[in-house]
């Protein structure tokens, strides 16, 4: 990656988890040159690249042997073989350019609503992040855990780059076992640990944790999603010395818009996402478009230099995102304490945060629309306490076909084909008309009161694979 970005590449993290159609869609999106990968994903990589037009011989092996593809070893090999003057000079920013006008990443999100998009992060971005983090960072933190992956900006940038800047050690790991992880937080005696609330419920549930000495853990830091009150409060009572961290933000906001300062580890200010970070505005803009006050509710806005580019190649979703005078309209609603602490209340976009991945409804809603039994199809996030949300599906089926079981799981295993775990549909609901308005959009607010109330329920068929971490 970082060799990459030496000679001005810019570099796109993909999920392994993707299957040929999404990888597909990945490359040709960011209009990809070249593909890294392993031997264990080479199978999705090679029909991906060959879908995408990449030949066989720009997909490279960051680890392994595999006959026909060219390991970075080898490229390292061959590159040294150039001598000291045949090599590509490190990439200067060009003639009237900054940092915040050279796209240094890509990452996909599916912003504030609709299909993925390729976030186009700046090195200006990156830059900023690091240093508004480092500001709120107690100076012991000098070794940090990547457990998070490296394609989800919160792994991109806290656990790649963020480090160097805090000349701090990163212990690295391939794949996620939680005993693994506690084996390494023993090991290494880890004072923080940077985590997701998926791995955060295992700690205080999983009784495998109680084997571990933990008590030299000072401090819990969650993101990428909502961490529940009741986990919390199970994280304090399981690990009553320690305190706790948490940032708010989005790919868009190349992570943190705010983040715990250290004077607010207590776990009293757990349940919000922290104070603003430095040199960012953030404004609370009720549904009258005024100004909110503090404790006022509303969407929450915010401008900084950590705030990227845009959409790359879709000028009308950057638009609808980033306004004219620089505002990131982030689509979640909340508001400001009389700490200067943000409490997010609500979501009004239309995301379903699933282990901290976001997943576009209209994504799963485009596929499902193709299925020969499906009439109509909407898609809400449902509560889980593994995985935060889990996409639901509420199914209309065209007539002559059976609202059953057989139907529900058929729809299941066509999405798993189709999609990457994380947007699997956890529960399929079976009903007679998806509410719409008068022009026809989705009124998710109407399933979401349904959904809570629990009355009036069709055909109800769920999927009882357990989640993965």
């Amino acid at each position: 990656m970082f060799a990459g970005l030496r000679v001005g590449a810019k570099i796109s993290g993909a999920s392994p988890a993707y299957n040929v159609e999404e990888m597909t869609f990945a490359l040709k999106t960011a209009d990809a040159k070249f593909l890294m990968t392993t031997p264990g994903s080479m199978e999705v990589a090679a029909a991906s690249a060959k879908a995408a037009g990449l030949p066989q011989s720009n997909v490279f092996l960051l680890e392994g042997e595999l006959e026909g593809y060219t390991t970075v070893a080898e490229l390292i090999r061959i590159g040294k073989s150039y001598g000291e003057k045949g090599q590509t000079p490190a990439f200067k920013l060009p003639k009237g350019k900054k940092n915040k006008d050279v796209c240094g990443f890509l990452s996909f999100s599916s912003g504030t609503t609709g299909l993925p998009k390729a976030v186009m992060i700046s090195h200006q971005n990156v830059i900023a992040q690091c240093l508004q983090i480092q500001q709120i960072t107690p100076v012991t933190q000098k070794k940090i855990m990547a457990v998070l992956p490296l394609f989800h900006i919160t792994g991109l940038v806290h656990q790649m780059h963020l480090p160097v800047l805090l000349n701090a050690d990163v212990i690295m790991l391939p794949a996620f076992t939680l005993e693994k992880m506690l084996d390494i937080v023993v090991e290494y005696q880890l004072g923080e640990l940077l985590m997701v609330p998926p791995i955060l419920i295992r700690l205080v549930r999983d009784p495998i944790v109680d084997k571990y000495d933990l008590s030299h853990v000072t401090r819990f830091s969650s993101g990428a999603a909502p961490l529940s009150e009741e986990i919390i409060q199970l994280l304090k009572k399981k690990f009553p010395n320690t305190g706790f961290k948490q940032g708010y933000g989005m790919t868009e906001s190349c992570s943190c818009i705010t983040a715990h300062p250290p004077e607010k580890f207590d776990y009293k200010y757990a349940h919000s996402g922290g104070a603003v970070v430095a040199s960012t505005e953030v404004k609370i803009i009720k549904e009258d478009g005024s100004e909110a006050d503090v404790g006022e509710e509303g969407e929450i806005l915010a401008r900084g230099p950590q705030i990227v580019m845009g959409y790359l190649g879709n000028e009308k979703a950057t638009k609808e995102t980033f306004d004219e005078e620089g505002w990131l309209h982030t689509g979640d609603q909340g508001k400001i304490d009389e700490e200067g602490m943000i409490q997010i209340t609500d979501r009004i976009k239309e995301l379903i945060k699933v282990k901290g991945i976001g997943v576009a409804p209209a994504e799963l809603e485009d596929l499902l629309l193709g299925h020969e039994k499906v009439e109509d199809v909407a898609i809400l996030g449902i509560k889980d306490d593994y995985s935060g949300e889990l996409p639901k599906a509420y199914i209309v089926l065209k007539r002559g076909y059976a609202a059953d079981t057989a139907v529900g799981r058929e729809l299941m295993g066509y999405v798993k084909e189709k999609k990457v775990r994380h947007k699997w549909v956890k529960e399929i609901e079976f009903i007679d008309e998806i509410p719409k308005s008068g022009s026809g959009k989705i009124l998710r607010r109407i399933l979401r009161d349904k959904e809570r109330s629990g009355n009036e329920r069709g055909v109800v068929v769920r999927d009882e694979t357990r989640a993965k971490l």
